[in-house]
This record gives structure tokens, C-alpha cells and sequence, in this order.
């Protein structure tokens, strides 16, 4: 009688460990993103990704970011699985011809604001005036709040700020100051917090939400599969995965653990530093929100965005899955 039950207990095993080699055999999950708000939510998934994506591993991949023929390179050489960039970008590489990429949902709906100086009441005063925006022109900064300023009547004169510590050693002295600067997440949080460690001459405040003055559904962020190859098991895991993790954020008791956690993903993936803090005081006051839904859902808000902000038709693409 002991035969028998000893070779099942073996047979078991087997199978047990079958399936566990099964497991680590399974090709990681590799998203990319850029350093931006798309990142923080994917550094906790990372740091907890046994509670949030148990059964898969995930490799991070840095977007490069400002040079879209080098993220089309990577996209058609399959680098990544899944990869967090701006909605109209995703859509120039369809309308490009991109085989194989796929919208899986826009997900970043706030994280660009324009910082006038503390002493200026209005916005009026901006029209004519030198806006410099970050990261860039022609990047969604300056593009969507050169739209909703224009939905005040205000046309201002956008210019490329160059890089963080540039802007900032401008906009800290009240003699080289712009008029105003247009900037995504965490760099503005970043901004609102040197200037009160640092005693910035000129102090700045957020003047305008650009999200908000064009109707509040503005789907900046979207989170795009690169390929076919992905299984669909592995897309709904991801997708679960980062709805638990945006639920996991919007409770304020994980805002120091996720500013901790971030602070330290931008530094050591981007060699970008940005104080937990700051990070802390972005979360703390809501200047992102972060909320993954389907295309399909959301097609009115992807078609009124891209024609009213962009003058561009929505592919029929988008929509397909």
C-alpha cells in the first residue's frame, strides 16, 4: 500500500513542479515608458509586482524620449511588449503605417499645467507674452495648452525652455523669468518644491489646468501593445494589474510609500532626480489622475481630443480591440 501513495506523492510533485517551471519559463512582460507621469504607477508595480501581477515578470524599458524615429525602431525590432506614450503620438505611428500596435486604453487624463508668477492674477496679461514649455514645442505641453489658452482668447509666444535645470535657473530669477511656463508632471511638482527649499527670488503657482479648460476628459496618456505576439492572458494581467495599482494610489495612506518608491525609479532608471517629496505633494494634491478604460468606452473623448486639439481624425484603428 505504501508503493502506490509514495508514487503519487512523486507524480504530484511533478506536476507541481512542472507548472512552476512552466512559470519562470514564461517570457517577461517588457513595458516601456518615458519619465514622465506615466512611470510612477509602473515603478510600484514593479516594486510589488508578486501582490499586483503574480504569475508574470516585468522587465522595464526606458522610452527614448523626444526622438520618435528611435521609438518606432524599437517598436518595429519587438523591444518591448507594451509601452506608456501620448495618444497622438500612438496615432502618427498608425497613420505611419505601424503594423501590429494596438490602443489598449488611454490612461493619464491630467499632468500638464502652466505656472504663471505668484503675482499675476489673470491669464490676460499672457497674450503676446514669451511662454516657455517643457520638454519642447510641438510636444503635448505646449500643443494643448496652446489650445486652451486660445479658448480664452489668449495667444501667447511659445518657446522651448531646453532642459530642467535651464528652465528652473531661468524661471528662479525675477530679471529672466518668462511669463509663464507650460510643463507636464513631475517636473511641476518638482518646480513648486525647489522654490521653497531653495528661496527662489521669483516664486510660481499653477494658473491653469489645461485639461480642465478643455472639458476635463482630455486622454493624454495611453497605454499601447507593440505587438501580436502578446497573449491575451497576459494583456488582462497587465491591465489588472495597473487598475489595482491606480486604486492602490488614490489612498492617502501609500503616498509616502509611493513617493519613496518613485523617487528612487527615477533616479536610478532615468538617472532623474526628483524628490520624494515633491512626488509626495504631487499625489497629495491630485495633479495627475491616472485611470486605465477601454478605447471603445472612451470614444467619444479620443475623437473630440484629436479634432479639437489636434485637427486630426481618429484611425478607425483605435478602436478595434
Amino acid at each position: 500500500m505504501m508503493r502506490p501513495l509514495r508514487w503519487m506523492r512523486m507524480a504530484l510533485l511533478m506536476m507541481l513542479l512542472g507548472g512552476m517551471s512552466s512559470a519562470l519559463a514564461a517570457d517577461p512582460l517588457r513595458v516601456a515608458m518615458p519619465p514622465d507621469p506615466n512611470a510612477l504607477p509602473v515603478f510600484v508595480l514593479a516594486e510589488y509586482q508578486e501582490r499586483f501581477l503574480p504569475g508574470h515578470e516585468l522587465q522595464l524599458v526606458a522610452n527614448p524620449a523626444g526622438d520618435p524615429s528611435a521609438m518606432r525602431a524599437m517598436m518595429v525590432g519587438q523591444r518591448m511588449d507594451f509601452a506608456f506614450f501620448n495618444l497622438v503620438g500612438g496615432v502618427r505611428f498608425l497613420q505611419g503605417g505601424l503594423e501590429g500596435l494596438q490602443l489598449v486604453g488611454p490612461w493619464v487624463w491630467q499632468g500638464i499645467y502652466l505656472l504663471v508668477p505668484e503675482q499675476r492674477e489673470d491669464l490676460e496679461g499672457l497674450d503676446g507674452q514669451r511662454v516657455l514649455v517643457a520638454p519642447g514645442l510641438s510636444t503635448p505641453p505646449h500643443i494643448v495648452t496652446e489650445k486652451a489658452l486660445a479658448r480664452q482668447g489668449i495667444e501667447a509666444r511659445f518657446g522651448s525652455s531646453g532642459g530642467g535645470m535651464a528652465l528652473m535657473a531661468q524661471m528662479r530669477a525675477p530679471g529672466r523669468a518668462p511669463a509663464a511656463v507650460a510643463a507636464p508632471e513631475p517636473l511641476v511638482s518638482l518646480i513648486l518644491h525647489l522654490q521653497d527649499e531653495q528661496d527662489w527670488g521669483q516664486r510660481w503657482r499653477v494658473g491653469l489646468d489645461p485639461a480642465e479648460a478643455l472639458g476635463g476628459e482630455i486622454p493624454l496618456g495611453a497605454l499601447w501593445q507593440v505587438h501580436d505576439a502578446v497573449s491575451p492572458e497576459a494583456r488582462q494581467a497587465l491591465v489588472r494589474a495597473l487598475e489595482q495599482v491606480t486604486q492602490w494610489l488614490q489612498d492617502p495612506a501609500h503616498h509616502a510609500e509611493a513617493a519613496r518608491i518613485a523617487a528612487q525609479g527615477f533616479k536610478e532608471f532615468f538617472n532623474m532626480p526628483v524628490e520624494a517629496a515633491a512626488l509626495q505633494d504631487m499625489l497629495s494634491r491630485e495633479r495627475v489622475r491616472w485611470d486605465l478604460r477601454s478605447p471603445r468606452e472612451q470614444r467619444e473623448s479620443l475623437e473630440g481630443y484629436l479634432d479639437s486639439v489636434f485637427g486630426i481624425r481618429a484611425p478607425e484603428a483605435l478602436f478595434d480591440r
